[in-house]
């Protein structure tokens, strides 16, 4: 395709970007999001995330919060179209890929720009990434898989070319990838499948020679990576913990694999099938459902023996191979941490995985629906189905950013004096993120009315609704907090200076408050505002 055209296709990738996230352009910021951010406008600097987040070291990801922290301030809609512009950028560059890695299959050149374009739009409307484009703090993953595609788009030119110059943007790239996010490790691998199993020439002993001497080099670089990122972490693993990166249990991760593997082409399951998933042998209708799923299967690969000889499905079977290989590996750095099926909490893990889903989806359906306009149809079908799960999802993400607003408002607004106390801080709202981390920043450095010098938690508190209420019953200096929706939990309790847990259960607290927070603001969170309870008549 000319450059010309390339740049128009490049700007209907972006074009369509914006619109498909429009709803949460103007969204507010969320948890980590006053982290990051607030610790740039307090002049606290560092490319080493290690104290406050776990053990990170990624600073690409810092610098680039720095630069638009000076363009746009504490004004969210401009994080939130570099986030949409740099996801845009990764569909696109998805198709460039795509269209790279079938060049050497047998098929027209119109369905192999087909199948690449088809690719790059599932990627660009796919539901699963609504918490890596619609949470801001989730650009790290964005900025990663960026440097990744550039990486592995480098490296397919050069087994073409072999010219210097593409083999050095493609270490670059790697380079860039590791200083943004440590889950780029895998690409040494990803390079390896594309070198043997997706090259352009017929590999002998000499071309895999060369091959490996390559991949030398970009192991070369890692391992540099590894010890710059540990003495700036003081840490070998880092990150979350060797109890959670380096946990293996084959329960684990097959457990891990399954979810990842679900989510990496289907939106967030309702709920409700958890019942079922949890239970399938005592599910009618999980047996339905694995009924039609093998019964689609077992058609899928009669008719394709019946389109294709031997060679030609040998062919197919080694590129669909390749592009599982590639899933598995670019899944291995991040399969031990938790995924939900059921909302939008860690699909970010998946992000860069869903690109060779999304390639072997367009592909499957390509080779098994040969009428093209039928094929055309089945992919509009497919990404009108993937855009409302997207829209359905982004309005989780906007409310969760008013409720976010709002609270930090109410907090401003209502308190009279310096210190709060805040029995039940919104954890998050249905799997998005409003305020497990960042509230003491977002005190400090997002709203100018008051000045506090003390933000107190009890608990953190799950909620599934923004109309979900909370009751709460003072009796002097006696204060009961319960939720009448089972799932509406409270976790990471803890005693303050100013109150005393007597008893809790998963959806009830019972207090006392000491005398302290008789010089304190008591706040509690309930249908979706934080309201100031009454000062307590405290009693010895």
């Amino acid at each position: 395709m000319k450059p010309a055209r390339q740049l128009y296709l490049l700007g209907l990738f972006v074009l369509v970007g914006l619109v498909a996230f429009s709803s949460i352009l103007n969204s507010y910021f969320l948890s980590d999001d006053f982290v990051l951010i607030g610790n740039i406008l307090g002049g606290h600097v560092s490319p080493n995330l290690a104290i406050s987040q776990g053990g990170f070291f990624r600073p690409i990801l810092i610098l680039s919060y720095i630069i638009e922290v000076r363009v746009w301030g504490t004004r969210p809609l401009g994080f939130h179209l570099a986030n949409v512009t740099l996801h845009s950028l990764n569909a696109f560059l998805t198709y460039i890929l795509s269209f790279r890695l079938v060049q050497n299959l047998s098929l027209s050149e119109r369905r192999k720009l087909l199948i690449s374009l088809g690719a790059g739009f599932l990627f660009l409307l796919h539901p699963s990434h609504t918490e890596t484009v619609s949470w801001i703090s989730g650009r790290v993953d964005l900025i990663a898989t960026f440097f990744c595609l550039a990486c592995l788009i480098s490296f397919a030119i050069y087994e073409k070319t072999r010219r210097t110059l593409h083999l050095a943007l493609s270490f670059l790239a790697f380079a860039l990838a590791l200083l943004s996010k440590e889950s780029a490790i895998c690409l040494p691998f990803l390079l390896l499948i594309i070198g043997l199993a997706l090259g352009e020439e017929r590999r002998d002993k000499e071309s895999i020679k060369r091959l490996l001497k390559v991949l030398a080099l970009f192991m070369l670089i890692l391992l540099v990576f590894v010890a710059v990122r540990s003495a700036f972490i003081g840490a070998l693993v880092g990150g979350y913990g060797a109890a959670e990166h380096l946990n293996f249990s084959p329960g684990w991760l097959r457990v891990r694999l399954l979810q990842a593997s679900l989510r990496s082409i289907l939106p967030a399951l309702p709920s409700q099938w958890s019942l079922f998933l949890f239970k399938p042998l005592q599910s009618r209708t999980f047996g339905i459902i694995a009924l039609l799923v093998s019964a689609i299967t077992a058609i899928s690969i009669i008719t394709r023996r019946q389109m294709y000889a031997r060679v030609e499905r040998h062919e197919q079977n080694g590129f669909l191979l390749a592009l599982l290989l590639m899933f598995l590996f670019s899944l291995l750095p991040v399969i031990n941490l938790r995924l939900s099926l059921y909302d939008t909490q860690g699909e970010r893990f998946v992000y860069l995985p869903t690109i060779f889903t999304c390639l072997a989806l367009s592909y499957l359906s390509a080779i098994l629906v040969r009428n093209r306009r039928v094929w055309m149809v089945i992919l509009i079908c497919w990404l009108g189905f993937y855009t409302a799960a997207l829209y359905h999802t982004n309005q989780r993400w906007r409310d969760a950013a008013q409720v976010s607003r709002t609270v930090l408002e109410d907090l401003s607004d209502s308190a009279t004096h310096d210190r709060i106390l805040i029995i039940n801080t919104p954890d998050n709202l249905n799997g998005v993120h409003l305020y497990r981390n960042g509230l003491p920043e977002a005190l400090v450095y997002f709203q100018h009315q008051r000045v506090f010098k003390q933000v107190e938690t009890v608990a953190y508190q799950n909620f599934q609704s923004v109309a979900d209420e909370v009751t709460t019953i003072a009796d002097g200096n006696l204060l009961t907090v319960s939720s009448p929706v089972n799932e509406d939990t409270f976790w990471r309790v803890a005693p303050t200076e100013c109150a005393q847990i007597i008893r809790q259960t998963p959806n009830s607290l019972h207090l006392k408050r000491e005398p302290c927070a008789a010089n304190a603001d008591v706040f509690a969170f309930s249908k979706g505002r934080m309201s100031r309870l009454e000062p307590a008549s405290y009693q010895k």
